[in-house]
C-alpha cells in the first residue's frame, strides 16, 4: 500500500447505536486498501433516500456494530493497493461510491474499489462532486430506459426531490415530456416556477382523473415510482395499456399496491430499479461514458441545491433535518 503521509491508526465514522439504532460518531480502526482499492480522505457525503433504505435494512446486531452508512461522496485518494487504476487515482480528487457495509462515505476515510471513483475537474467543487453519482446517474438511467424501449413520455413521482429536478432538467434537454407527481401545492408551485410544464398534486381530488387524461394525451407509458403504497395502484390504473411501472423507492413506507387486472388485461408491467444493478447491466464502458456526461452537466449547467451541512458528530441531527424537508435540497456530512 502506497502512502503519501503518515496515516492515523483510527478515524471518526458514523455507526448505529446498538440500543436504539440512532446514528452516532465513534472512533474505529482506519481501513487498509487491498489490491484494486483506494483509500479516500472524505471531503463531503450527502444523505440520499437510498441511504435511508440501507440504514433501515440493517437489523442484525452484528451488522449494527460494523455498519458505516453512506453510499456516495467526494474526497482525495491518499493511499492505494496494487493495480494500475488505483495508482492512477493517487492524489486525485474523486467522486466515489462505497462497496462494503463496513466502509461507507460517512466517515473521515473510506476504502473502495478504484473502479468506483471518478476524478473531479478543478471547477467542480467537493460539495457538488459528492452528489455526482447516485441521483444524476439514476436520472440518466431513466432516460436511457425510455429511449431504448421507445417511450415517448415518462412519469416520475417524488418529483420535488433533487432527483426529480434532475429528471425535469434532462427531460427538457432530451425533449422528452415528463409528468411530475408531487404531494402538495407548495411543491407543485415550486416545480412550475422552475419551468416544469406538467405537474400533478396527488393530494388533489381530481388527481387520478388528471393523470389518466394527461398520460394518454402525452403517451406516457413509462412511470418511475419512488413512493409506493396506494400511489402505485393509482398510476397503474391511469396509464395507457402496455405501460411499464418501475419501482425504485418506498417513501410512503407502505408496500406498493398492484392492480392485478391491469397486469392481465391491459398488459401493464411492474419491475424494480436499483442503480447498482443497472450499472452492472450497463457495462463499464457505457457507465463511464454516462459518468462523464453527468460530470459535464455539473461543470456547465446543473447545480444541486444544498440545504444544510453538518459534521460527522451531528449525523443524527443531519438525518432529522433531511427528513424534515427532503425537497429543500441535500444535506451534507462534512468531516472536520
Amino acid at each position: 500500500m502506497r502512502m503519501k503521509f503518515n496515516m492515523p491508526e483510527i478515524m471518526l465514522a458514523v455507526l448505529l447505536r446498538e440500543d436504539d439504532g440512532r446514528l452516532s460518531a465513534r472512533h474505529v480502526p482506519l481501513p487498509k486498501p487491498k489490491a484494486g482499492e483506494v483509500l479516500i480522505k472524505m471531503a463531503c457525503a450527502p444523505i440520499n433516500p437510498s441511504d435511508l433504505a440501507r440504514i433501515k435494512s440493517v437489523t442484525e446486531h452484528a451488522d449494527r456494530l460494523t455498519f458505516i452508512p453512506g453510499i456516495e461522496g467526494s474526497g482525495r485518494v491518499v493511499a492505494h493497493g496494487e493495480g494500475l487504476l488505483p495508482a492512477l487515482w493517487q492524489d486525485k480528487r474523486v467522486a466515489c461510491t462505497s462497496f462494503s457495509n463496513k466502509s461507507g462515505t460517512w466517515a473521515e476515510y473510506m476504502v473502495t474499489p478504484a473502479s468506483r471513483c471518478v476524478p473531479l475537474p478543478d471547477d467542480v467543487s467537493d460539495e457538488q462532486g459528492s452528489m455526482l453519482l447516485v441521483n444524476p446517474m439514476t436520472a440518466v438511467a431513466f432516460f436511457n430506459m425510455a429511449r431504448q424501449a421507445g417511450h415517448r413520455a415518462i412519469i416520475n413521482t417524488a418529483a420535488a426531490s433533487s432527483l426529480g429536478r434532475m429528471v425535469e432538467y434532462l427531460g427538457k434537454k432530451r425533449h422528452v415530456p415528463v409528468i411530475h407527481i408531487v404531494r402538495n401545492l407548495k411543491q407543485k408551485t415550486a416545480l412550475i416556477n422552475l419551468g416544469a410544464r406538467h405537474v400533478l398534486n396527488s393530494a388533489e381530488k381530481t388527481f387520478s382523473k388528471d393523470l389518466h387524461s394527461l398520460s394518454r394525451t402525452l403517451k406516457a407509458t413509462l412511470a418511475f415510482d419512488a413512493v409506493g403504497g396506494k400511489l402505485t395502484r393509482q398510476i397503474m390504473l391511469a396509464v395507457p395499456p402496455g405501460s411499464s411501472i418501475v419501482i425504485y423507492g418506498n417513501l410512503s413506507g407502505d408496500q406498493p399496491e398492484i392492480d392485478h387486472r391491469s397486469l392481465v388485461t391491459d398488459n401493464k408491467k411492474v419491475s424494480g430499479f436499483f442503480l447498482g444493478n443497472n450499472l452492472k447491466e450497463t457495462g463499464t464502458v457505457a457507465t463511464l461514458r454516462n459518468i462523464y456526461r453527468v460530470r459535464k452537466l455539473l461543470q456547465d449547467e446543473l447545480t444541486i441545491p444544498v440545504q444544510g451541512r453538518f459534521p460527522l458528530e451531528e449525523a443524527q441531527e443531519a438525518l432529522e433535518s433531511y427528513l424534515g424537508n427532503m425537497s429543500a435540497g441535500k444535506v451534507l456530512l462534512i468531516p472536520k
